[in-house]
C-alpha cells in the first residue's frame, strides 16, 4: 500500500471518529476510485464504509437524474401525441426531424398514446416497440 493512500485512509478514519463527516466525504469523493477497491475499503472504519456507500449511491442517483426527461421533452411528446391523434402527418414529420433521438429512449414509450404508438411504429420510428 502506498503511503499516500495510507494517509488518506487515516485522515478519513480520524474525521469519522471526530464526527467531521464533511471533511471525510470530501476526502472520499476526491479518492473514490482508489477507496472503492476492496483492499482499501477494508481499512476504513464502520462510519467510513457507510459514508463511501452513501457517496457511491449518491453518484448513481445523479446519473439517473441526468437521464430524466426535461420539460421541453415532455412538451414535445405531448405535441407528438396531439399530431398523431389529429392525424397531422406533416407537423409530425417536422417534429420528428428535431426529436428523433427522444423517441429512441425507453422511458418515452409509456408516455405515448395509442395513436402515436401505431403511427410511429408504422413509420419505423419506434425501434424498441416490439
Amino acid at each position: 500500500m502506498t503511503g499516500n493512500t495510507t494517509t488518506i485512509i487515516t485522515k478519513i478514519n480520524k474525521a469519522c471518529d471526530d464526527l467531521d463527516f464533511v471533511k471525510a466525504r470530501i476526502l472520499i469523493e476526491t479518492n473514490l476510485k482508489k477507496l472503492s477497491e476492496s483492499k482499501y475499503y477494508r481499512l476504513l472504519n464502520t462510519n467510513g464504509r457507510v459514508l463511501i456507500k452513501h457517496v457511491i449511491a449518491d453518484n448513481e442517483n445523479q446519473v439517473e437524474t441526468k437521464n430524466q426527461l426535461t420539460r421541453t421533452d415532455l412538451l414535445t411528446i405531448n405535441k407528438i401525441n396531439e399530431y398523431c391523434s389529429n392525424f397531422d402527418i406533416s407537423m409530425l414529420k417536422r417534429t420528428l426531424k428535431n426529436s428523433f433521438e427522444l423517441l429512441q429512449r425507453s422511458d418515452v414509450l409509456p408516455l405515448l398514446n395509442n395513436d402515436a404508438k401505431i403511427i410511429l411504429d408504422d413509420m419505423g420510428t419506434l425501434f424498441g416497440a416490439h
